[in-house]
């Protein structure tokens, strides 16, 4: 599935290619970014891009890169912004074609491969492509990146539209392990 092959990304990332193609980036040009932690799993961020009064680079609520600086490359200097440790590659490419068919909020389970729309001030309309992720305790939600889906049986209201590419157990992708609710103290329950 070309999908699951844009969702695993590069072996290595090419952070001196990503520093130069973030000190290119502009407003208003949609980017997509591939990112990858231990809590969300890989994951498509496509959207506009939002600068923060830092001058970071945001794209739907995810800093993804660091304030532009000037580097000295072949004889001219070049803008550059250090990617996030998250981002694995940039720009990255969507699939055209991903498939798949329209799903309620509710009925996206842990483990399932989806592309969600959402739509949030000041970041605009953005679309997260990845492997759903449910919480394991009482409160239960489900996330897609770090936005939620749905969370105790309602739809969350920043998401617009969800497509199921596989349902889980129907992909090859990692399933990054359920959330766990973190206490006070720093200990995990759940």
């Amino acid at each position: 599935m070309e999908f699951e092959g844009a969702l695993a990304g590069p072996s290595r990332r090419d952070v001196a290619g990503m520093k130069a193609a973030f000190g290119a980036i502009e407003a208003g040009e949609p980017a997509t970014v591939l990112m990858r932690d231990d809590r969300n799993g890989s994951y498509l961020l496509t959207g506009v891009p939002y600068f923060t009064a830092l001058h970071d680079v945001v794209i739907g609520g995810v800093i993804v890169a660091g304030k532009a600086a000037n580097e000295r490359r072949d004889d001219a200097d070049v803008a550059i912004r250090k990617p996030e440790r998250d981002v694995r590659q940039f720009p990255a490419e969507a699939p055209a074609e991903m498939g798949g068919e329209p799903v309620a909020h509710v009925d996206v389970a842990h483990g399932d491969l989806v592309v969600a729309a959402f739509e949030q001030h000041p970041y605009g309309r953005f679309v997260i492509a990845g492997v759903a992720t449910a919480a394991s305790y009482d409160e239960p939600f489900v996330t897609v990146g770090p936005w939620i889906l749905h969370s105790g049986g309602d739809d969350a209201e920043r998401c617009l539209e969800i497509t199921r590419i596989a349902a889980s157990g129907e992909h090859t992708l990692k399933v990054p392990a359920r959330h766990q609710l973190v206490l006070d103290d720093g200990q995990t329950a759940g």
